[in-house]
């Protein structure tokens, strides 16, 4: 069973030769079967241990915390080979596994999905129970996946309390104010209300609306607390937004991903959001969306 932090990421089971999981194996088998557990034992230790290393690294900053996570990537890179890439590859587009922007044409190469999840489960998110989702090849932490961090701060008290949504008249977008209330190893307690403007589409109710309140606001108070600035994000935030309004006209996949660019960018806040999406690639329509949207922030 492999772990990374506290949360299961997959089982390995060692099967005979008729690829049932025999009672009686033979002598060989049975020292083939021990091998096998004794490697993918070592892997996994190997795996935890580099996660661990990163993680729990809270006080190491330039260089050294520079260096530490690079060795930390080069080794997760060289450790989840294709076998142990394979049951990872099976969580994609689950809930309870992690959800993507592409799950209905089958999902990102395992190349890009191992990428994010090593990204993931070295700010200390879990590959399980959509804790983060893939968007547009780029990793973001969900509501649950924040709530994680969060939770898992030692001496951290916190309560967000969310007042009632204001939605505007055509369902295009809505506000909530989030009051935050927190403390750290019982210290003095800290207050904070925000109010949050929340996009919507016109399939969205008010349930919609307060959870991805609490995924701004859970987000807001773990990059607080830590002093990063890790955006959120959320497949449904991009789903929502490239469904035609026309149910006798079917926009084209152009049309869609076009839609898909502009919807990441005008999330952006950000120029360091932005720059996220300058290597990855796209239309020469959606560069050009890029560019004019990296302008506002330079104008």
């Amino acid at each position: 069973m492999a772990k990374f932090g506290n949360g299961t990421v997959f089982y390995r089971f060692t099967l005979n030769k008729r690829g049932n999981a025999g009672s009686n194996p033979a002598p060989a088998t049975l020292k083939q079967s021990h091998m096998q557990k004794e490697v993918s034992t070592e892997v996994i230790k190997n795996l935890d241990s580099n996660v661990v290393a990163v993680i729990g690294a809270k006080n190491i900053e330039g260089f050294e915390k520079a260096f530490l996570v690079s060795d930390a990537i080069g080794k997760l890179k060289e450790l989840l080979t294709p076998t142990y890439m394979k049951p990872i590859m099976n969580l994609q587009g689950n809930a309870l596994g992690f959800k993507t922007d592409k799950d209905k044409n089958g999902g990102y190469d395992e190349a890009t999905v191992k990428n994010c999840l090593i990204e993931a489960v070295l700010i200390g998110v879990q590959p399980v129970g959509n804790q983060f989702n893939i968007i547009a090849g780029n990793m973001y932490p969900t509501k649950q996946g924040f709530k994680y961090l969060l939770d898992n701060i030692k001496g951290l008290e916190y309560t967000v309390t969310k007042q009632l949504p204001r939605i505007k008249p055509d369902n295009s977008g809505a506000a909530v104010v989030c009051d935050i209330e927190w403390s750290l190893n019982k210290g003095e307690k800290q207050t904070k209300s925000i109010d949050f403007p929340i996009k919507m589409n016109q399939y969205m109710g008010a349930d919609g609306v307060l959870g991805k309140a609490d995924r701004k606001a859970f987000a807001w108070l773990y990059n607080k607390i830590n002093g990063t600035e890790i955006p959120d994000g959320d497949v449904q935030d991009v789903e929502g937004r490239v469904v035609s309004s026309n149910i006798h006209e079917k926009p084209s996949e152009e049309e869609i991903e076009l839609k898909r660019w502009k919807a990441l960018f005008d999330d952006c806040k950000t120029p360091a959001e932005l720059l996220k999406y300058k290597e990855q690639p796209m239309s020469e329509k959606a560069r050009e969306l890029y560019e004019e949207k990296l302008s506002t922030f330079l104008d």
